[in-house]
């Protein structure tokens, strides 16, 4: 990645990012970023390979989308085992219960949290199962999340921890059949478009393969690559499985619940 293809914030971060390396190698002791969601990784960990820092990104749990970027190199902590550094990162996670009628979703939570003023940068995931949820925020944001007691206007139980089964992403499987496997052909499988409108929303920048916008309509479109439409939501090319016998390209689409 190339910082002139870096706007403002993300230009800002990236400088951020290398203070925290330097910060992390002059004090010896460890600095954490804010949480990052999969763009902001891909800049920080740009950044990073710029000063020839080995950062760990982490978020809770193994998986997670929103993580943290935390700095060990030349600190106090560089010889722990991983684990050990983990539990360093500055984070806490607050676990919701209620009622599976309640039906609350992932904007229902994250909505009433930021009602709180806090900013979206000290919250991490929020997966949410039938009857609980689990918060990931910043240690110090971890309090005002346990003190919520509705959700909207559903009353909640809160505790401390992962005190239940960590809920599991939901995915819709979209089985499609494309005549390539350039990003229009599959943007517009995978919103149900028509060629045109998949190729207008391309280079109107509303595109992103992997976190990244991708103004190129037929650019090639590979195995796990994640992508994000604007209006449309986010979907991954799970598998490619082979060819129709009229010639063209049977696909497997996971698009995130």
């Amino acid at each position: 990645m190339s910082f002139e293809f870096l706007n403002d914030d993300e230009r800002f971060l990236s400088a951020h990012i290398t203070d925290l390396a330097e910060i992390s190698r002059r004090t010896g002791v460890p600095r954490f970023s804010r949480f990052l969601n999969e763009r902001e990784m891909i800049v920080a960990k740009q950044a990073a390979r710029a000063v020839n820092a080995d950062p760990i990104f982490y978020g809770g749990y193994d998986g997670a989308a929103r993580t943290i970027c935390g700095f060990f190199e030349d600190t106090y902590a560089e010889e722990l085992p991983t684990e050990s550094k983990l539990e360093l990162f500055p984070l806490r996670a607050v676990t919701f219960s209620f009622r599976n009628c309640d039906k609350l979703s992932h904007r229902d939570f994250l909505g009433a949290i930021l009602n709180l003023g806090l900013e979206r940068s000290v919250l991490g995931d929020i997966p949410v199962a039938e009857d609980h949820a689990v918060v990931f925020c910043f240690e110090t944001a971890a309090q005002s999340v346990l003190d919520l007691t509705k959700i909207g206007r559903v009353g909640v139980k809160t505790e401390q921890g992962i005190t239940k089964e960590l809920p599991k992403a939901k995915f819709e499987t979209l089985d499609r059949t494309v005549s390539s496997l350039r990003l229009d052909r599959l943007v517009a499988a995978c919103a149900n478009l028509s060629g045109d409108r998949s190729a207008s929303l391309i280079k109107s920048g509303q595109v992103q393969a992997d976190f990244s916008v991708c103004l190129n309509v037929s650019s090639i479109v590979k195995e796990n690559t994640v992508l994000s439409i604007r209006g449309h939501g986010r979907f991954r090319l799970k598998e490619i499985v082979g060819e129709t016998k009229k010639g063209k390209i049977r696909v497997v689409i996971e698009k995130y619940a």
